[in-house]
């Protein structure tokens, strides 16, 4: 038990720093319109999941039709719906306020899974959650120190669509890990992984007249700008899209999902830091410490979940 506990926390961790890469998407490819970003990534991974489900028929045949839809939803509203936000968000409003405000989503998550799985007692959970949102706002007293330079209509639209985002991602972990729970029978990860990315395929093409409408720079402006634009839809799908997803799936099916909404906080840490990789600077005072509380919280909460899975006695839900 504590070695499949242990596996699922590293499959976790995994996905939420490759999801935080894909922070960097609209940044690298900027001022290519970030719609095209979203179409390319999600065309890519839809193909992926199309050669997948056409070489694993009989898993499918098994999965139904109820529970392909069902996939296929989430992949519509957790990865378009949710990337397509972010995306706006972080052209608008900047990448560090993007990755930043999305490590809302523990709270959201951690609060209604538990109100459904009554996995911990609030006392407990709510601590490591404290934790995680002082370092959330740390991160943001700094950075809202340079709103003042900025555009204020630009933050104040980036912000709402970052919690917009947040309710989307948050409906996506919470109802994924009630559907790999509650399968009456084992559902492939890799079947349940193509199935989602066949859902955000399909919402994907319905974007197209979007993205051409849109404001920005066309990818395909001549084959230098079109390269360097397919290498990241291409990184973004593979790295941020499928590998994410499966090893996602690996832990909703090992952990609760109370414990996987502190974890996700790591997608904002991991967000914050490609960021900063990216802009070639040390983070500041603020960022630093903001940080450092977010990991602490996220590992406070693991250790005390963890812990009260080894009591004798169970701890009362109060």
């Amino acid at each position: 038990m504590l070695r499949n506990y242990s596996l699922g926390l590293l499959a976790a961790l995994v996905a939420t720093a490759l999801w935080g890469f894909t922070f960097l998407g609209p940044a690298a490819i900027r001022p290519v319109n970030v719609y095209y970003l979203v179409v390319g990534r999600y065309l890519i991974f839809g193909l992926m999941s199309i050669a997948v489900l056409a070489l694993n028929l009989p898993k499918l045949r098994r999965l139904g039709a109820s529970n392909f839809l069902k996939a296929m939803h989430l992949g519509i509203v957790g990865y378009i719906g949710f990337y397509l936000l972010l995306s706006m968000s972080a052209s608008i409003g900047g990448g560090v306020l993007a990755s930043t405000l999305t490590g809302l989503i523990p709270v959201i998550v951690s609060l209604v899974s538990n109100f459904i799985e009554k996995a911990l007692a609030w006392r407990p959970l709510l601590i490591p959650i404290a934790i995680i949102f002082c370092g959330l706002l740390l991160v943001n007293v700094d950075f809202t120190s340079v709103w003042i330079d900025s555009n204020p209509h630009g933050i104040l639209i980036g912000t709402a669509l970052a919690f917009a985002a947040c309710l989307a991602w948050s409906y996506f972990v919470i109802t994924n890990g009630i559907l790999l729970k509650r399968a009456k029978f084992g559902i492939d990860n890799v079947v349940w992984t193509a199935s989602i990315g066949f859902g955000a395929f399909c919402a994907a093409i319905l974007l197209v007249p979007l993205a051409r409408s849109a404001d920005g720079t066309s990818p395909f402006l001549n084959a230098g700008v079109f390269g360097y634009f397919l290498a990241w839809c291409a990184a973004l799908a593979v790295l941020g899209s499928w590998c994410a997803t499966w090893f996602w799936n690996i832990a909703a099916k090992r952990l609760s999902t109370t414990i996987m909404g502190p974890i996700i906080g790591m997608e904002a840490v991991f967000g914050v830091v490609f960021n900063l990789l990216w802009e070639r600077r040390f983070p500041t005072f603020y960022e630093f410490w903001g940080g450092i509380l977010v990991v602490f919280g996220v590992f406070l909460c693991a250790y005390t979940f963890n812990r009260a899975r080894w009591r004798p006695k169970a701890v009362p839900y109060s």
